[in-house]
């Protein structure tokens, strides 16, 4: 029955005036029947109860409309509404509330659209049939008539201009307000009702949090009682309440009357307010509003999360999405906000705000500012932008609380303990040295994972002076990085900064696992993309440099809520190179790499121009081992010179001689080069592993496989097809065995592997 009175009335009024028009073959005059009413104006004004209201309508232009026709909700305060109104305030009679004061009054208490009790609380937006009571009793704001339109702005630095608000917000945040040329920016009023609170799940201490000296009846109009509801009339329905509503302030409004949060409120005019031309059709249509030409500004928050002075909620034309939310904002004390300055904000290099880029303010800013209705109950369940929920007490936290024309505004003692300076992400904003680190963490999607506040991190910091060192540099104003690392020719910038990152953050999965200390003896780390490090003593080197070039490292900061930082003497680099450029430099590996060189210099297997040299084992010019993946993880375990002359005289290998390769000597040198590569999997000694490794051999049954213990301290040892052991041996400074490639590892064995199948004797 909710929407039957409605529905009928604008059948009957619509039904009537037909009527009337097509009815001139008889002059009577036909009455309206008693139950449609007369107008709101003639209604109250027959009543008797509301000639201050009525005093104040005829100051305004609002007498002719609540005499005609239109389909108005109204929210009328009596005559003893006025009387407490003028004695609270200390006017003497109606007659001395200004035309001003009483336009405010009448404009807000009109609402644009119709509503019975029992249907204001509707959401008016089209949905299928079938799906029409996911509206009902979920809205708690209706457009009023009351708007601001143009009027002076002082900005922070420089001379006043007119303005007129943003009205509107774009979908996502970091990008300029929306500005509709025929939007007037109406102030919404609140009101409550029992099916609200009961379908929103939300107790009616609430309402008393933002009221605590109001009753709630079961429908109040911001901290007004709604005494008398429903009362029809020809042009809307009036609801009478026992206050005299005055508009309520939007957040911009709450904030710039705010001393408590004065410093909040400059830091975010100083840096975040942005005036831009108003289109020129706003500029005539002023000019014929008002009979003068002159500039006026669109005052915006781009760099907000939302515009504060938006009376609409995610605003496209014809959206009510205003119905049903709005915006919250928690200001910070001056005296929370200058501690956190001090102790936090302006305590790891930068001096003063103005010192600091305009993204490291924004973090700090928007981190306060929530796109929806934070209500009181719900501060642990409802997210910022973020991701992070309202981190405050709201029993002890709250200094204050307002519901606004168009959202929340809390009044906090703490500033909000956001992820971006409470994770290890504070040491990469808040240090001035580190701005490269940061747009690179921006620039390829890795600084959700640092600024995670339930992960475990240990993050290697690269200073702005590291990257320049490199040969890496990032302009601003294009948003463009750039290298002369020619090693990198080959691979976009995007995907070298990404794969450079993740090499100096340590991701830590296991909640029981301790934090990987590098100070002291040596081993390897895996980081965020599968590659590793390699430490010893306090010493880190990555894949593209050798202890000769490591970098000291130096924990800065282990207060951190979700890991430690530390500094490092110089960036770690990973190399492009593939596996032959490591194992033709290192003379413990030279009778191993002497079969990929004698079978690359060897003339192709019928070929008949001797120039044209087999690629079956090892391509010289790209260094690569052939059929053996470059996108996958290897271990490439290499026999010594002495177990490499064994594996000779016990036939795996051909001798070499002046003489090429033959076919089948080829293939014997593949099969045994690719039974000592493991495939897809990073194996070391005191890696913590036990189990089988597939290799990258292939027989006729299928894949092959060894055994791998890393139970011996600093031993790795593997078990060939025949149950036969090789050993790998590491020591902390070793430059054969735990040997840090492309994507790889290589290690130095004892014994060589043997890939031929056991024979099982019957």
């Amino acid at each position: 029955m909710k929407n039957v009175f409605s529905k009928s009335l604008m059948v009957v009024v619509f039904g009537l005036s037909l009527f009337f028009m097509t009815a001139c073959e008889d002059d009577n005059y036909y009455e309206k029947p008693s139950w449609v009413g007369e107008p709101i104006y003639q209604m109250l004004e027959a009543e008797g109860d509301f000639s201050h209201y009525l005093a104040c309508v005829d100051k305004t232009g609002y007498a002719r409309l609540l005499k005609a026709s239109g389909f108005y909700t109204a929210f009328v305060p009596n005559d003893a509404a006025f009387e407490k109104f003028m004695q609270e305030n200390g006017i003497g009679s109606i007659g001395e509330i200004s035309e001003e004061m009483a336009n405010d009054i009448v404009a807000y208490s009109l609402v644009t659209v119709a509503s019975t009790s029992d249907k204001i609380d509707d959401f008016q937006r089209a949905v299928a049939y079938e799906d029409r009571e996911e509206n009902l009793n979920i809205a708690y704001r209706r457009n009023t008539m009351k708007t601001k339109g143009v009027y002076s702005y002082q900005p922070y630095e420089g001379s006043a201009v007119d303005v007129v608000d943003v009205n509107g917000a774009s979908p996502f945040p970091g990008q300029s307000g929306l500005f509709y040329l025929e939007d007037k920016n109406n102030k919404s009023i609140p009101f409550f009702t029992d099916a609200f609170f009961q379908t929103k799940g939300l107790p009616v201490a609430d309402y008393n949090f933002f009221y605590p000296d109001a009753e709630f009846s079961g429908f109040n109009a911001a901290d007004a009682r709604v005494i008398r509801k429903d009362l029809r009339s020809e042009n809307g329905v009036v609801h009478v309440v026992d206050k005299v509503i005055l508009p309520l302030p939007n957040l911009e409004e709450i904030l710039y009357n705010a001393e408590e949060s004065s410093d909040f409120k400059d830091v975010i005019d100083r840096f975040m307010v942005e005036l831009r031309p108003a289109p020129r059709d706003f500029l005539l249509q002023e000019e014929r509003n008002t009979g003068v030409y002159k500039n006026i500004y669109i005052k915006d928050y781009p760099a907000l999360h939302f515009p504060l002075n938006s009376e609409n909620f995610l605003r496209e034309q014809g959206s009510t999405q205003y119905q049903t939310n709005g915006w919250t904002l928690f200001a910070p004390t001056n005296e929370a906000l200058q501690t956190y300055f001090s102790n936090v904000f302006l305590a790891y290099g930068y001096e003063t705000l103005e010192q600091m880029p305009q993204f490291v303010i924004e973090e700090l800013i928007n981190a306060h500012f929530f796109r929806t209705a934070v209500w009181p109950s719900r501060f642990e369940t409802t997210q910022n932008y973020f991701g992070e929920p309202a981190r405050f007490d709201k029993d002890v936290d709250v200094v204050d609380s307002e519901i606004g024309s168009n959202g929340f505004y809390y009044t906090v003692n703490k500033v909000q303990e956001t992820n971006s300076f409470s994770t290890v992400m504070r040491d990469v904003l808040l240090d001035p040295r580190y701005t490269m680190f940061y747009r690179a963490l921006v620039a390829t999607e890795n600084q959700f994972q640092l600024r995670n506040p339930i992960s475990r991190q240990q993050i290697l910091l690269v200073s702005n002076q590291q990257f320049e060192d490199l040969g890496i540099t990032y302009s601003a104003t294009e948003n463009l990085w750039e290298h002369n690392i020619p090693e990198w020719e080959d691979i976009s910038i995007t995907n070298a900064l990404n794969r450079l990152l993740n090499l100096h953050m340590i991701f830590i999965a296991d909640p029981e696992e301790s934090y990987k200390d590098m100070s002291t003896g040596f081993g390897l780390v895996e980081t965020n993309n599968g590659e590793y490090i390699r430490y010893f003593r306090g010493r880190i080197w990555a894949s593209g440099q050798t202890i000769s070039t490591a970098s000291v490292l130096q924990a800065v900061n282990d207060t951190m809520r979700n890991g430690l930082s530390y500094e490092i003497s110089r960036p770690l680099m990973f190399t492009t190179q593939h596996i032959g450029a490591f194992l033709e430099a290192n003379p413990n590996y030279r009778n191993f790499y002497r079969y990929l060189e004698k079978s690359a210099n060897s003339t192709a297997p019928g070929a008949e121009d001797p120039n044209e040299k087999s690629r079956l084992v090892y391509d010289p010019d790209t260094k690569r081992i052939t059929d053996v993946s470059i996108a996958d993880d290897q271990t490439f375990l290499i026999p010594n010179n002495a177990a490499i002359d064994q594996a000779v005289v016990d036939g795996l290998l051909p001798e070499i001689t002046a003489a090429d390769f033959t076919q089948e000597e080829h293939e014997m040198v593949k099969r045994f080069v690719h039974f000592h590569i493991l495939q897809r999997q990073i194996i070391y000694p005191n890696g913590g592993y036990s189990n089988i490794a597939y290799t990258n051999y292939r027989d006729n049954e299928g894949d092959t496989f060894v055994s791998v213990d890393s139970n011996t301290p600093d031993q790795l040892k593997i078990y060939d097809r025949k149950g036969r052991e090789s050993v790998v041996t590491a020591t902390g400074t070793s430059a054969h065995t735990n040997v840090l490639a492309n994507r790889a590892i290589i290690h130095l064995m004892d014994n060589y592997l043997d890939y031929r199948a056991e024979v099982v004797e019957e």
